[in-house]
């Protein structure tokens, strides 16, 4: 049941890249990408976020506004739609 700590792993023919992956290049890889887009955010960007979250709190506007109006696709969508874009936001 146990399985030994110096018995690695058995991988399956397509994950065998696994072995020799350069986890501290990737990170770094990373991290200089995500410095180098950092610099090279402006007002466009800002706008733009500016915009998705204008349209974002008018679905969740919608939405709240004709769920009391018995059932309908309407707020389903709306709502569901707010709460889709509140999460890509966050996670992008």
């Amino acid at each position: 049941m146990c399985v030994p700590k110096d018995s690695a792993p058995k991988l399956a023919q397509t994950d065998q890249w696994i072995k020799s992956f350069d986890f501290d290049g990737f990170t770094a890889d990373m991290k200089k990408l995500g410095d180098e887009l950092e610099k090279n955010q402006g007002d466009a960007d800002v706008r733009h976020l500016q915009k998705m979250v204008m349209w974002s709190n008018m679905c969740g506007l919608v939405g709240m506004l004709t769920m009391g109006f018995g059932v309908s696709i309407i707020p389903v969508v709306a709502l569901s739609t707010f709460t889709f874009t509140r999460w890509t936001m966050i996670a992008h």
